[in-house]
């Protein structure tokens, strides 16, 4: 029974540069850690394990600390947010607004690049084939629902192939007639358009979009018929209807106060749930008897999907605190937008809805692009 003891003895005289040297570049916590265990100098290979596990907690300690201080630098270079229509428009010009005052609360510029194409399709799906890294973001509005229910030669799936950030907010339409039409009231148009059925021209930004969804909603709902134009693209459309090539338009609020004050069109109610601050003097269709009719453009951010939850987390705030300031605010208030912010979460249940109620829309009027 002595000689196992003695053998122990004689192992723990080796010099104790020898015994320790292959632990020589383990970090010294953990080469302490190892001498202080009872009997380890005698018996290499524990000590090898334990301090080769004390390496690989040690591995994982860092890994999450340097992890966490990724997240906590993010964004450590310029984010991207791609609006796939032109410069001007209303979702160009809320983005670029509130994008500007995101950028104080980031500690970075937020690079905004206007890639229009094909009605949004070809912006929107240059994101959707973007790293999901974090740093990629697109503009999207009515559309980009729309299409999905329109379309089926999408480079995209709008609901698998993004992430939704917040909805950065509504514009609402705005019932306009050019200035010779026998009509001053949602009232008259709707005796002259019973009178007249399919006479009364009614110009939109295209097939499918919001202004022809909207327009649509209260054809069914006033029981009339319009004559429907299409155009490609809503400010088209407007021009029309201010040179008197066309009886009405649904136009976006902030697009369409010029031409009111100018005398140019008339407005005939604003679809809203309730009246503008900015023209409180617009009745709404739903004071007016027509409250099923919804009708308005809204404005959102998505990220490619598989984008880390923290950087979207991190965006959605940020844009929320520049919704909220003060100044942002008074400057879309004033231009007739209706500012959010809400979370992810919240927004990935108003694009379901708003699927919902579009899929009805289009159905029930048999609604096709050509």
């Amino acid at each position: 029974m002595t000689q196992p003891i003695d053998d122990l003895r004689r192992m723990s005289d080796i010099e104790p540069r020898q015994s320790w040297a292959p632990f020589a570049p383990l970090p010294g916590r953990c080469r302490a850690s190892a001498r202080r265990m009872p009997g380890l100098r005698a018996v290499g290979a524990w000590a090898q394990t334990a301090a080769l596990a004390c390496v690989t907690i040690g591995a994982i300690a860092l890994g999450t600390a340097s992890s966490a201080e990724a997240q906590a630098q993010y964004p450590d270079r310029p984010p991207r947010v791609v609006v796939p229509f032109p410069a001007g428009a209303s979702l160009d010009t809320m983005v670029r607004t509130v994008t500007q005052k995101m950028s104080e609360g980031l500690g970075q510029n937020v690079v905004v690049e206007n890639r229009s194409g094909a009605g949004g399709i070809v912006g929107i799906g240059s994101v959707a084939k973007a790293p999901p890294d974090g740093y990629q973001f697109v503009a999207v509005a009515n559309s980009f629902v729309a299409n999905t229910l329109l379309r089926n030669d999408l480079p995209y799936d709008a609901f698998k192939d993004f992430a939704p950030v917040t909805l950065l907010g509504t514009v609402p339409h705005v019932l306009v007639a050019r200035r010779g039409l026998a009509a001053d009231s949602v009232a008259s148009l709707v005796e002259l358009a019973r009178r007249t059925p399919d006479r009364i021209t009614f110009a939109s930004g295209g097939n499918g979009t919001s202004s022809h969804l909207g327009a649509e909603m209260f054809m069914r709902a006033a029981n009339i018929r319009l004559a429907h134009v299409p155009y490609r693209g809503q400010g088209p459309a407007l021009v029309d209807v201010v040179g008197g090539q066309v009886d009405l338009t649904l136009g976006n609020m902030p697009e369409v106060i010029p031409h009111v004050k100018s005398g140019a069109i008339k407005v005939l109610a604003i679809v809203a749930p309730k009246r503008s601050p900015l023209e409180p003097g617009w009745p709404t269709l739903a004071e007016l008897g027509y409250p099923s009719v919804v009708s308005d453009s809204w404005f959102g951010l998505m990220a490619p999907a598989g984008t880390p939850a923290d950087a979207i987390a991190r965006f959605q705030r940020e844009a929320a605190r520049a919704l909220a300031s003060p100044d942002v605010r008074d400057r879309l208030a004033a231009q007739g937008f209706v500012p959010s912010g809400i979370t992810p979460d919240e927004y990935r249940a108003f694009l379901q809805s708003t699927a919902a109620a579009y899929k009805q829309v289009i159905e029930a009027a048999k609604i096709k692009l050509d």
